[in-house]
């Protein structure tokens, strides 16, 4: 009897920890928190090696823009409306919007991964045009 309750405890630790994991939707906000405040480090920390390729890229491009320019950059905001986790894939829907104008906000997917036990933003390059 007493193997059976440790078994029992085992099994539903093991539920718990596997329940408080992290999920897509936590990573997908910490890279949007990021862009958010132009830190193109911390969001590549979210994102694949694809996708790290292509932050680095726009950090240059970053860097050659006027304070003004910058300005107007950091008034993109995001908010996530809904994640689909998928096995070791996920899509998280959200919307963004420039600050000066939040009735123009525009819906769009964003894909995710899972890397080594890791959510990961699935960035392409035709994601940039969007």
């Amino acid at each position: 009897m007493k193997k059976l309750v440790y078994v029992f405890l085992i099994g539903l630790t093991l539920l718990a920890l596997t329940a408080c994991g992290v999920k897509a939707e936590k990573s997908a906000k910490e890279f949007f928190n990021a862009l958010e405040k132009q830190d193109f480090e911390g969001a590549k920390k979210h994102t694949t090696e694809a996708g790290q390729q292509l932050l680095t890229m726009v950090e240059s491009f970053a860097e050659n823009m006027s304070e003004e320019q910058k300005a107007e950059l950091s008034k993109t905001k995001y908010n996530i409306l809904s994640t689909v986790e998928d096995g070791d894939n996920a899509v998280v829907n959200y919307e963004q919007w420039e600050e000066d104008s939040p009735e123009d906000k525009v819906t769009h997917e964003l894909k995710m991964i899972k890397i080594d036990g890791a959510w990961k933003v699935d960035l392409a390059k035709e994601d940039l045009d969007k």
